[in-house]
């Protein structure tokens, strides 16, 4: 499936591909280099009610994004605890576009993010293998001029940046039995023990009778915040698209690109702090055009090369 893009002429068509498709000086309307992208902007924190946010512009495409935390009931295997996505495009983002279409694209949308950019985030436990926290991301399209997959992934990946969990503080008592709550010989977690609310199960230890009550939890509110682990090595986007009848390749297309040039590569990287190298988690091709597999593995060197820069980039900037 692909965008709505605008409708051009046969001669405007024919115009860009000649132009993105000169063997010996290629050029684009905007007078980039092939191989340039537009201004990308980051913002953090926009939506000061969510738990994590982010707005992000690459060129005329703009992007906002939130995450609300929600307490799930899950085993860490059957893996309950994964986030939620959903993409929402403004009418505006593309004006040409039908209502069902829209609702379309923003479900295809959500569906390439569910694959490709929510299994690189980690459990984040409450208590293991009982209760999770799990994410709900939304993201709203609210402007669109070409590369609005890379600009979700890119607002997606800044929101987990600015998320901040809350410290949690676990809550349990052992004792006697026959002892009430304020009696027992030890407490395990920190923190007020009123309202436990697990059952009472008793065992024999050392020829007494031990009482343990089950584990509850509570927000530690006397500790800050603090930031998700791992937010350095979250996925990035870098799109290749494809000029027709020609070798060439150019990034961060715009609208009018786009439409004449439908073809694309869709690289998707994560990098691992410890290894100090970029993982290739996802591949897409879209549109008609076939890539010959002599082509694969210079078009993923290429795709890593910027990925690298432009996580270099982002994570200089993420909030602290």
């Amino acid at each position: 499936m692909s965008l709505p893009v605008p409708t051009l002429s046969p001669s405007e068509t024919s115009y860009i591909i000649s132009s993105l498709s000169d063997p010996v000086q290629p050029t684009r309307s905007d007078s980039r280099t092939l191989l340039d992208s537009r201004s990308i902007d980051v913002s953090y924190g926009i939506f000061p009610h969510a738990n994590g946010s982010s707005r992000v512009s690459i060129g005329g495409t703009e992007v906002v994004a939130g995450i609300k935390l929600e307490v799930v009931d899950s085993l860490e295997q059957q893996k309950g605890w994964r986030g939620k996505v959903e993409v929402d495009i403004t009418p505006q983002a593309f004006p040409s576009a039908q209502p069902n279409n829209l609702s379309t694209t923003s479900a295809y949308l959500s569906s390439i993010l569910q694959s490709h950019f929510i299994p690189s985030i980690a459990p984040l436990p409450i208590i293991p293998n009982q209760k999770y926290f799990q994410p709900h991301l939304h993201l709203t399209l609210i402007s669109s001029d070409g590369n609005v997959l890379s600009a979700l992934v890119l607002a997606a990946r800044s929101a987990f940046s600015d998320l901040r969990l809350p410290k949690i503080k676990i809550i349990s008592w052992v004792g006697e039995n026959g002892e009430t709550e304020g009696e027992g010989e030890g407490v395990i977690g920190k923190g007020d023990l009123s309202g436990i609310k697990a059952a009472i199960k008793s065992k024999s230890k050392r020829g007494r009778n031990i009482t343990k009550g089950g584990e509850d939890w509570d927000l530690d509110l006397s500790e800050d915040l603090v930031y998700m682990e791992g937010r350095e090595g979250l996925p990035v986007l870098i799109t290749l698209n494809l000029v027709p009848n020609s070798p060439n390749i150019f990034l961060d297309a715009t609208a009018q690109e786009e439409s004449a040039c439908p073809s694309k590569l869709h690289l998707f990287f994560s990098s691992s702090l410890k290894e100090q190298q970029l993982k290739i988690c996802g591949i897409r091709l879209e549109g008609g055009q076939s890539i010959d597999s002599s082509r694969i593995k210079g078009l993923i060197d290429e795709g890593a090369r910027i990925a690298g820069e432009l996580i270099q980039g982002v994570n200089g900037n993420l909030p602290q």
